[in-house]
């Protein structure tokens, strides 16, 4: 025997009502009696009906679906997001996908065809030309900014992170622990395009022989980066990460080639992912909101779905110090 989908008109012929009042119960768009109502629930129960999501989007034009684009999904900071995500949306009757990110205009407008009802990205995997083409059909966008675009469109609602000072309580932190030698492990792919973060960086650092490296985002990537470059007599006093994910990997990294944290090297963080709170020992860090950023980003789409005028929001980091850059 084959699969058999139930529909409408199987909840109808058991509620003994029409298949419009059916639609009009599930779509709260008429008025519908208590008995029937009752009936109807009744028949949606016994039969296990769903809903016809797709139907349903094509008539209303909205899949009640958010679209979560990332391809850094094994960084803790982007699992927690999308995990604080999907409940957030869930509270609203909403469901959350996750996507990687092709930035690839073809690809963008595929996703988009699916009737989606809202798109959260990060501005450092996708480029300014693809988040342009939704918010030119319409589609709620919001992005965590990483990279500031003047060519931006004033559709797209950001969430930034203000870098302007807490660039400078790193260093000041690290300086006032004894470091002179730091080094910074950057996600921008190359120093033509740099993020905010970098950007913050070089200016808090301030120095010519600055050392940064590029393009590494992820935990091998940076375990391999720096038992590659350094040994026991060559590392400098401090890394600076772009990540907390990172930061694990240099941490490892470091005690691979026979050196100690924080007593001979010194290791900061950002995000403050759980990973920081919990390694050994615990990774000094930046908190830019991350415990409720899921939430914030479901709260902004939902409002310009509504046509709210929605400003970007501003998050203001916290330097979070524990044991990998306290020397006692």
């Amino acid at each position: 025997m084959g699969f058999y989908m139930v529909s409408r008109k199987d909840v109808a012929e058991l509620a003994e009502v029409s298949p419009t009042s059916v639609s009009y119960y599930i779509n709260d768009t008429g008025y519908v009696g208590a008995k029937a109502r009752q009936r109807i629930q009744e028949a949606i129960d016994t039969l296990g009906y769903n809903p016809n999501q797709i139907a349903r989007s094509l008539k209303i034009k909205d899949s009640r679906q958010f679209v979560f684009f990332c391809n850094e999904i094994r960084n803790p900071f982007y699992s927690q997001l999308v995990h604080q995500a999907t409940k957030a949306a869930l509270k609203e009757d909403y469901v959350t996908l996750f996507s990687p990110v092709v930035d690839d205009d073809k690809y963008i407008r595929k996703v988009c065809g699916y009737q989606i009802s809202g798109v959260f990205a990060s501005n450092n995997r996708i480029g300014v030309d693809a988040i342009n083409t939704m918010a030119k059909q319409n589609i709620p966008v919001v992005i965590l900014r990483d990279v500031k675009w003047p060519d931006l469109s004033p559709k797209v609602t950001q969430i930034k992170v203000d870098y302007s000072y807490i660039m400078d309580e790193i260093v000041v932190h690290l300086r006032e622990q004894g470091c002179n030698e730091m080094h910074y492990i950057s996600s921008s792919s190359s120093p033509k395009i740099l993020d905010e973060k970098t950007k913050a960086f070089f200016k808090a650092y301030n120095k010519e022989d600055v050392q940064v490296s590029f393009g590494i985002a992820d935990t091998s990537e940076a375990f391999e980066k720096i038992v590659s470059s350094y040994s026991s007599d060559n590392c400098p006093d401090a890394f600076v990460c772009t990540n907390d994910a990172v930061a694990f990997g240099v941490l490892k990294a470091i005690t691979t080639i026979g050196l100690r944290v924080p007593e001979d090297v010194m290791v900061v963080g950002f995000d403050n992912a759980y990973i920081a709170k919990y390694s050994v020992p615990s990774i000094t860090s930046v908190d830019i909101e991350s415990e409720k950023m899921g939430k914030i980003a479901i709260d902004l789409l939902i409002r310009k779905l509504h046509g709210e005028e929605v400003d970007d929001y501003v998050v203001t980091p916290h330097l979070i110090v524990r044991q990998s850059s306290i020397r006692e």
